[in-house]
């Protein structure tokens, strides 16, 4: 059988149109001497395919001749998993005729395309179906024979071999009866050969002796991948493994390891009976290994039955790896990345520096970039301030209260609260925790503060008698501070008075809501225990919020917001809630303190970006600095696995580089490409890796994944596919272990985030790695598309990724999103520059953006310090712009920071940023008002003349005198230098 893992068939790799034919097909030489006479009307043909697919009589037969054009007389006498009897008019006499057993159509859009299986249709001429005896059952067994000899797919990764062909009823009643005393039976599988979700016995084990000897080779240094087969012979509950004898540390990766926040988890596996499965485990050689032969064994069994052993021979060479093999993809060796802990610490990265603690009589104070945070005897905030300027561009403003009371938790019924104490972990992290007891109840809260500005409590209440609870969460914020709201079903927008909201998670992503301005605010998120990051991006209904026990109570659950008396008081509230006595219920909030860092405009109008595949050369003559490569481009060929392409990736860097150019390669985890070679070892784990989900989507997903899985984006100008990960997996470890590679050994200079699937414990990671190493500040930038719409849950971008924006740099928002729109009296639109401001900005998070769709607005984008991104949009004549009136050297003053501004337009619908710094003052204005509108610009010494250079696209050149109108079109405005 050899390597092919077909018993009857050699295996190989064809050409052929795959979109009409599919991706398989078996090879038959038709050469009988009834042939070569043509004297033959048909030929009849076994064929062996041992599918996988669940009803192949339901697909189509095609059969191509060697002239290349279909023979339309054939007839599929019986299709079943095991085997194929064809019959077909050997029309090209004798030769190789192709028969393709699993032809589909893509339908739907190209990048999310579903495969229809073609059915089975009936072309053969009734007269000649006549004539070769086909229309009775015994015609078939008198026709001359047509021998399948060959087995082809279209590429290797579509490729069945060698696991993919099932064994036959018959082999696998033979091994029955040849092992009736067992359990179970192990094969040992060289890594090359993952099993994958293939679920039937693979006719290469059929043929094989259980229990043989695996032999591995390793070089000294490498993480060395080994799979065991496990055919169930009777259903297996729990599979246990256990690795002995090797001088060598060994893990078994399948049967658990460390998630994504440090943690040990032990994974159950089960088998069914007559399924087959398989056991990856990890042997960590040493670098300074002794070259040699090394034995041992890998023990398997289930709780209460004896184990069985299969012997693993390891021989180490002499050659060395490093980084245990990890540059090397077809070693398998990343698997060892699934259980890292890199960069899983408590200490702060730049900019964010160490959280001050100091105990207070009552309490404790907190202190961080730009925010303090003051805790009462409840272990609940009782302050909260920000020093941010109201430019956000600085720390060292005067101190604001956005509180105007303290956060309260009512339970309902009075509490006596215990002392309030205290931890430290690390230097990016304080922690405090405290007890309380009431009528019927114990409450215990716990609740951590870390250095970017995250604050989480956790009040776990538990009833010490049957009793009924109506919990409410107090927030009550400033009403001169909360100018401005976005969440729970709200865009961005001016801050409502009065605002109702109740549960709705299964088609809505809405846990969140934002209140504040720029220079201070906090997101309120609701969570309970049984939090799981659900997906995004068109997949939210696959995996939606799980609604929170608590918070949602037994369905009276809510948030409302209320503004009296210069307060807007928002409350989270359960309703009545019932419990019995031992049971409870965890309240879990998180105060999200923003923004969370300085903007850096100076940064922002000096890093231009480019925004698509071109040499190096080609983006230096265009004048960008920052090159983003996406998936699908020679340097960067497949999604989300960068390191595929490292050489190419590498090469592509340095002489960025030596021009000048910073890169950044798309990598986001949020999909897979088939392309990994780790992707049938991350298959295997069920849907530890892999998001559940109905199936479908390209063929390639259906023909190699089962049918438990989310199809995910697919990349049709390079051919690939990728399947959707979890929100929260091992998967993230190997992630990080990869960006550090990319950038310590690549040599990348950070990240283009295109939507994001994981959450602020792997973003932190991940900012860290990119920090440690490199001579200059990475860049990240995170592209969303508006994800306020069904598909995605109606949950704003900026409110969806706002635990994640302290370790980004750059913000485009993004497909969809509303630039244009006059019609926002209500603030949803881009219409009202309050959605401008708070949804797509980034400035109320310490942000700057760019924009998408429609190219942007150049001038309403132009007040936030947004451009559009080259080379979609020609944004040279802009960059022009701020080179001569010398904008990247000067202190920017943004029209939100009220009372501030130098240069005013008497109108609230006509906004104006300007710039102070060597080049003079430069303002650029921009009009939301419906119509065209005259302003006259002044400073606090009264109207000012101002010069507007030309700019090709955006504006002719002109003069205004002092008091001097300038009229400004809607939507429209003008850059211009004053005096």
């Amino acid at each position: 059988m050899g390597e092919t893992g077909h018993p009857e068939l050699a295996c190989g790799i064809g050409s052929w149109d795959s979109d009409v034919y599919g991706n398989h097909r078996l090879l038959v030489r038709a050469d009988t001497a009834d042939i070569r006479d043509t004297t033959a009307p048909a030929v009849a043909a076994e064929l062996p395919w041992r599918r996988q697919d669940r009803d192949p009589a339901a697909v189509d037969v095609i059969v191509i001749g060697p002239s290349g054009e279909r023979v339309r007389n054939t007839v599929a006498v019986e299709v079943t998993d095991e085997a194929g009897r064809i019959a077909f008019e050997p029309v090209d006499g004798p030769g190789t005729y192709a028969v393709h057993y699993l032809p589909y159509a893509h339908t739907g859009k190209p990048y999310y395309p579903q495969a229809a299986y073609r059915p089975p249709t009936q072309t053969a001429d009734p007269g000649w179906v006549h004539r070769c005896g086909l229309h009775h059952a015994g015609g078939w067994e008198k026709l001359p024979r047509a021998e399948a000899f060959g087995y082809e797919a279209a590429s290797a990764v579509d490729s069945f071999a060698p696991l993919g062909f099932a064994a036959t009823e018959d082999e696998r009643t033979r091994l029955q009866h040849a092992y009736a005393g067992e359990q179970f039976l192990l094969f040992g599988e060289g890594r090359a050969h993952p099993l994958g979700r293939y679920e039937r016995l693979p006719a290469r084990w059929a043929l094989t002796t259980p229990f043989a000897p695996l032999d591995v080779t390793a070089d000294r240094g490498e993480f060395s991948a080994v799979q065991v087969g496990v055919y169930a012979l009777q259903e297996l509950t729990d599979v246990r493994a256990e690795a002995r004898g090797l001088p060598f540390s060994v893990r078994c990766l399948s049967l658990g390891g460390v998630d994504a926040r440090g943690q040990a988890f032990e994974r159950r596996v089960a088998i069914g009976a007559g399924r087959a499965g398989a056991l990856w485990f990890g042997v960590e050689v040493p670098e300074d290994a002794q070259p040699g032969l090394y034995e041992g064994e890998i023990a398997i069994g289930t709780p209460g039955t004896p184990e069985r052993v299969l012997p693993l021979r390891l021989t180490v060479g002499q050659d060395a790896v490093a980084d245990g093999g990890a540059g090397e993809p077809w070693r398998l060796a990343r698997l060892g990345w699934l259980d890292s802990a890199l960069a899983q610490d408590d200490d702060p990265v730049a900019p964010f520096t160490p959280v001050e603690a100091a105990a207070e009589a009552d309490g404790l104070r907190l202190t961080i970039l730009g925010r303090t945070v003051e805790l009462g005897p409840g272990a609940l905030p009782r302050r909260l301030v920000s020093t941010f300027t109201p430019t956000v561009t600085r720390v060292d403003g005067p101190p604001r209260d956005l509180l105007a009371a303290p956060v309260t938790l009512d339970l309902g019924r009075p509490l006596e609260h215990g002392p309030l104490s205290m931890d430290r972990p690390g230097p990016a992290r304080v922690r405090w925790s405290a007890r309380a007891a009431g009528q019927d109840v114990l409450l215990r809260t716990e609740g951590e503060l870390e250095a970017d500005g995250f604050l989480v409590v956790r009040a776990t209440v538990e009833a010490t008698a049957d009793t009924q609870l109506d919990v409410t969460l107090d927030v009550p914020v400033r009403e001169e501070v909360a100018r401005y709201a976005m969440g729970l079903g709200l865009t961005g927008r001016a801050c409502p008075a009065t605002y109702d909201w109740s549960w709705d998670t299964p088609t809505r992503n809405q846990d969140a809501f934002w209140l504040g301005d720029p220079a201070a605010g906090l997101q309120l998120s609701l969570r309970d225990e049984h939090y799981a990051r659900p997906l995004n991006t068109n997949y939210y209904r696959e995996k939606p919020l799980c609604t929170p026990r608590s918070w949602a109570g037994d369905g009276a659950g809510g948030v409302r917001l209320r503004t009296s008396e210069g307060v807007r008081r928002l409350s989270a509230f359960s309703g009545p809630l019932a419990l019995r006595a031992g049971e409870s219920r965890c309240f879990e909030f998180r105060l999200l303190l923003t923004p969370f860092k300085p903007i850096e405009p100076g940064r922002q109008l000096s890093e231009r970006y480019f925004h698509a595949y071109a040499s190096p050369a080609e983006i230096a003559e265009y004048g960008a600095n920052v090159a983003n490569l996406h998936h699908a481009t020679p340097p960067n060929p497949y999604i989300n696995d960068p390191l595929l392409g490292a050489d190419a990736l590498h090469s592509y860097t340095d002489e960025a580089h030596r021009l000048g150019i910073q890169v950044k390669v798309y990598d986001t985890v949020r999909e897979l490409t088939r392309h990994t070679p780790e992707l049938p070892m991350l298959a295997s784990l069920g849907d530890e890796i892999f998001a559940p989900g109905p199936g479908g989507g390209h063929a390639w997903l259906r023909e190699h994944l089962g049918d438990d899985y989310v199809p995910g984006w697919v990349a049709p100008d390079v051919g690939d596919v990728a399947v959707v990960t979890s929100g929260d997996s091992r998967w993230h470890n190997s992630y990080v272990s990869g960006i550090e590679r990319l950038r310590r050994v690549v040599g990348v200079d950070g990240l283009y985030l295109d939507d994001v699937a994981y959450d602020r414990t792997t973003m932190k990671r991940v900012r860290k790695v990119l920090s440690a190493s490199g001579e200059a500040p990475p860049l990240v930038d995170l592209h969303s598309c508006n994800q306020f719409r069904e598909p995605d849950g109606f949950a704003s971008s900026a409110n969806l990724y706002a635990e994640l924006l302290p370790y980004v740099d750059r913000l485009w928002l993004g497909e969809l999103f509303d630039y244009d729109g006059s019609d926002g009296a209500d603030g949803s639109a881009g219409g009202d520059p309050a959605y401008w401001l708070v949804e797509i900005s980034g400035i109320p998070f310490g942000l700057m953006g760019e924009m998408l769709e429609g190219g942007g607005n150049p001038w309403r984008g132009l007040v936030f310090g947004m451009t559009a991104r080259a080379p979609m949009t020609d944004v040279r004549p802009l960059w022009r712009a701020f080179d001569q009136l010398r904008l990247p050297e000067a202190e920017m003053t943004g029209w939100w920071a009220t009372g501030s501004s130098p240069v005013r337009t008497g109108r609230d619908d006509v906004l104006a940023t300007t710039w102070e710094g060597p080049g003079g003052t430069v303002t650029s204005l921009a009009s939301w008002a419906g119509e065209p509108v005259d302003v006259v610009l002044a400073t606090a010494a009264g109207p000012v003349a101002a010069h507007a250079p030309a700019i090709e696209g955006f504006q002719p050149e002109r003069k205004f005198a002092a008091g001097e109108a300038l009229r400004v079109e809607p939507g429209r405005g003008w850059l211009v230098r004053i005096g």
